[in-house]
């Protein structure tokens, strides 16, 4: 197994993938498991855990007894978290308060977690009971960000490192990342006609980005560079998974245009051809990050987890879309 692996849990809310994130950034190796190990619904799981996915066991157990890196990072939990417990050296509990959980629930744009007040109430009394592992760490993870991920560093024994000097090149940068924004058929047609600049006139108050935020009944956020979605975007038509393309082709360019940038729509169609096939544990990392190196003619190490989050955010992506509604994939 790798030398030393540490586990980053937490609830809802706690800021696991924002820790993920800044690891990455740090140049560790990190690994969400909400994309890259998430399985379907444990029919065993306690109904009140709120977190009835599982971890794949193949997959959780190739990366946690691998002998590299000599530092993991996993950040995320599962109803089936306890039976990979003694691969890890330590275990770190992200803990926040009811206020910020109520503010981080309500403003986060990656999921829609918690938003419901029955969904949000419970997972409100599961902060107060706080269940964790054995001899997990408390981390008060309202503080900054850059302060949990030094007290994270600290604990495990591991240098902070300068975010700056060692983010990968395929880390997201700006407003080059991606979104998905679920709405109907019919709000496409407001979408095309709403203006492309945010520098409006006397009266015009809405642009291309409001009406899409207002049209949309969900949104996923993907985490890295836009080259990266668009990278494996290619790579699965490459495999017969064509998101490319749809009967909205035209409205795509249009969109495109109107946005200044990649815009993508996905329909039914794309749901009921390719969902299943949409599964991270399908998937080989270092066959993804050798294509990723071979297509873009440079060294992306680390890359394959990012290209695995990408896979789940494509899957996410299309899980909503029923007849009536599509997706736009806005990248950049």
């Amino acid at each position: 197994m790798a030398k030393r692996n540490y586990l980053v849990e937490g609830l809802s809310g706690a800021g696991k993938s924002s820790v993920y994130e800044e690891l990455i950034r740090r140049g560790y190796k990190a690994i969400s498991t909400d994309r890259a190990w998430k399985v379907s619904v444990d029919p065993d799981a306690d109904p009140a855990s709120l977190t009835p996915s599982v971890w794949d066991e193949q997959r959780a157990l190739r990366e946690l007894e691998n002998t590299e890196p000599d530092v993991l990072f996993v950040c995320g939990s599962s109803s089936n978290r306890d039976r990979f417990l003694r691969h890890f050296t330590q275990i770190f509990n992200l803990r926040i308060d009811d206020d910020t959980m109520r503010q981080r629930l309500r403003d986060r744009t990656s999921n829609d977690t918690g938003k419901h007040p029955d969904e949000l109430a419970r997972i409100l009394a599961l902060n107060r009971k706080d269940r964790k592992p054995h001899g997990a760490i408390d981390l008060d993870a309202t503080q900054p960000l850059n302060k949990v991920v030094d007290e994270v560093l600290r604990t495990a024994g591991c240098e902070p490192r300068n975010s700056e000097s060692r983010q990968p090149p395929w880390f997201k940068s700006g407003t080059d990342a991606g979104h998905s924004f679920a709405l109907s058929v019919s709000a496409l047609s407001h979408l095309q006609a709403a203006p492309a600049s945010r520098n409006l006139g006397v009266g015009q108050t809405s642009d291309f980005h409001d009406v899409l935020g207002r049209e949309s009944t969900s949104v996923v956020a993907f985490s890295w560079s836009g080259l990266v979605l668009t990278t494996l975007l290619r790579y699965l038509d490459g495999k017969g998974v064509d998101l490319l393309h749809s009967d909205h082709d035209q409205i795509a360019s249009n969109l495109s245009h109107v946005a200044q940038a990649s815009v993508f729509v996905l329909t039914s169609d794309h749901r009921e051809r390719y969902l299943a096939e949409l599964d991270p544990v399908r998937f080989d990392g270092p066959l993804l990050r050798r294509y990723y190196e071979e297509f873009n003619e440079k060294p992306a190490e680390g890359v394959e987890y990012a290209l695995l989050d990408g896979i789940a955010f494509l899957r996410d992506a299309l899980t909503p879309l029923e007849s009536s509604a599509v997706a736009v994939l806005v990248i950049g």
